[in-house]
């Protein structure tokens, strides 16, 4: 068996730090985690088992530091974000009022987890 086919065929690095981006990522850990079990089981020799086994660990290592500095760069963009600007003042002379309870008990969430209270 070739094992320099185990390490081309994992290698994948992503830029974007998007959820789905990390269920990919995910996945594919998934993947090598699997494939790292069918070495362990497989009737290859100790000397190939272990070389498989280092490579598949290491691939395994940088998918799980790519997740992880995905999930921080998303962390710290959403409260970059949120501190970024004020909210925007109303048009014209119309004041700011709280909203009602009404208001508040149909109120959303967008994408980002912000409310989103249409008035």
């Amino acid at each position: 068996m070739n094992v320099s086919s185990v390490a081309a065929s994992s290698s994948v690095s992503y830029t974007s730090s998007s959820a789905s981006d990390t269920a990919a990522l995910e996945k594919q850990k998934a993947k090598l985690e699997a494939e790292l079990e069918k070495v362990s089981a497989s009737k290859d020799s100790e000397q190939a088992k272990e070389t498989k086994t280092k490579q598949l660990e290491q691939q395994i290592k940088h998918i799980e530091a790519q997740i992880t500095q995905k999930s921080q760069a998303a962390g710290s963009s959403a409260s970059a974000q949120s501190a970024a600007a004020p909210p925007d003042k109303p048009a014209g002379n119309h004041k700011l009022t709280a909203a009602s309870v009404q208001e508040i008990a149909n109120a959303t969430t967008d994408s980002a987890g912000r409310f989103d209270i249409r008035v």
